[in-house]
């Protein structure tokens, strides 16, 4: 028992190491469907991810560099508006924004559908209070 005590506590130590300096890294976002629209303001994205017959919609939002500064955004919300779906995100603190915003949903109906006529509102708030539009059409047919 003693020859293996020492493996053992190696092994927990290894482990404890690899649990604790785990990288948050995420992979690269490749939605299986996805529409996008962008201005001056921001790049976005709608997208349905399916994952064990089980779908998702979101969307993403990620500023553009020329004309926004993400440490100057200090809330930001986004509201989703379609025949089938809806939702909204909202976030009035912002700490340490990055500039990229996502944000999904299970989406029931998704499974039925072929498509998907949607619209983008999202305001944001820094210097001043601003608002942008984006129009999606996704379609869902393989």
């Amino acid at each position: 028992m003693k020859q293996f005590l020492p493996f053992i506590l190696i092994i927990l130590l290894v482990g404890a190491v690899m649990y604790f300096m785990q990288d948050d890294y995420e992979g690269p976002f490749n939605p299986e469907y996805r529409s996008s629209s962008s201005d001056d303001f921001w790049n976005a994205v709608l997208y349905v991810d399916e994952d064990n017959d089980e779908y998702k919609i979101g969307v993403r939002l990620e500023h553009n560099e020329e004309t926004i500064n993400p440490e100057d955004i200090e809330a930001i919300e986004f509201f989703v508006d379609s025949s089938t779906i809806g939702f909204f995100y909202q976030e009035l603190e912002l700490a340490d924004f990055d500039g990229t915003v996502d944000y999904s949903e299970e989406c029931l109906p998704c499974a039925n559908l072929n498509q998907i006529e949607a619209r983008v509102l999202v305001n944001w708030r820094g210097e001043e209070s601003r608002s942008a539009q984006y129009q999606f059409s996704l379609n869902l047919d393989d």
